[in-house]
């Protein structure tokens, strides 16, 4: 009985001493979470080690995933995924059924202002363009001669309205013949006339601001959905969910530096981490090494045997 005590006791014991010693070594990760004084004296190991490490461990943590996971050549090869793709073109396909089925007046509802004034913005931009295109339309030799003609018919019919003294005396002093005659340089004074009115700035915003207000009315009074006004179905909705979902992923693809450098990675998150209550932050390293800290405390114990039985065999060499 004493030679299988002699035997056996001492595995056992460095069995459970190496088990223990393991299991509170594991909780001194994470224990105490506070540090302990004594007599006004910091004790050793106090607050545990990842309590004590916390702001450095976050921000290693942080520099890794900035360095390692959220590059932007990885998201840029995550991005250029056909699955990526489709489920881009997917979530932008189901936003524009959604816009185009949508009345214009239901869309632009509560924005008429706005919407009024990004027209007649967008409009002075254009402005002297028009202006020029319509002076150019009315320069025009067919349209000159229309507006000849036209003038012709407007004094004839303003002689008619006459009494007969008076068409008497403008026939008398040939009024109508010059007035006729001197018909193309009326035509050139009119549209002078409306080449000063156009470069008027009273009237410029005039303009703008009826055509703002008249075409954010339209819209915002439009009971058509807006792919039954843009003609879009079918093949062409298709056509422009693809010309979508490329100009985002380009633009994003060419933005990834910037962005990430606008989220600072790092920063986010380190300060995450960080902000973590410390109890948490070991209930989420337990769940995940849970099976690992077992082996741990499981190899203790083998070690604690092995030590045990080495001093059994140790002392029977010895003697």
């Amino acid at each position: 009985m004493n030679s299988v005590l002699f035997f056996a006791i001492p595995p056992l014991v460095g069995a459970v001493i190496g088990f223990f010693t393991n299991v509170v070594a594991i909780r001194m990760l994470f224990r105490p979470l506070r540090e302990i004084r004594v007599l006004g004296i910091r004790l050793p190991f106090t607050p545990g080690i990842l309590p004590r490490q916390r702001r450095r461990l976050a921000q290693s943590i942080g520099g890794m995933v900035e360095r390692e996971l959220l590059t932007p050549e990885l998201l840029r090869q995550r991005l250029g995924r056909e699955e990526v793709r489709e489920k881009v073109k997917e979530s932008l396909s189901q936003f524009t059924e959604k816009i185009l089925a949508s009345p214009v007046g239901r869309l632009v509802q509560g924005h008429e202002n706005f919407l009024s004034e990004k027209i007649s913005g967008e409009a002075e931009k254009l402005y002297p363009a028009a202006a020029d295109a319509f002076l150019g339309f009315l320069r025009r030799n067919d349209i000159r001669r229309e507006l000849e003609s036209r003038g012709h018919v407007f004094l004839n019919n303003a002689i008619l309205k006459l009494n007969v003294f008076q068409r008497l005396f403008i026939s008398a002093a040939q009024y109508d013949l010059t007035l006729s005659e001197r018909m193309p340089e009326i035509v050139d004074d009119l549209i002078g006339s409306i080449k000063s009115l156009l470069e008027d700035p009273a009237v410029k915003n005039r303009l703008l601001a009826a055509a703002g207000a008249a075409l954010g009315g339209l819209l915002g009074s439009q009971n058509k959905s807006a792919g039954e006004i843009l003609n879009i179905t079918g093949e062409s909705k298709e056509k422009l969910d693809e010309f979508l979902c490329e100009r985002l992923l380009s633009a994003a693809a060419g933005q990834i530096e910037n962005i990430l450098a606008s989220i600072n990675i790092k920063s986010l998150v380190s300060e995450r981490i960080d902000s973590l209550e410390m109890i948490r932050v070991e209930r989420i390293i337990l769940d995940v090494m849970a099976d690992q800290f077992k082996w741990i405390d499981v190899f203790g114990a083998i070690l604690g045997f092995l030590i045990g039985l080495f001093q059994v065999l140790f002392n029977l060499l010895v003697r």
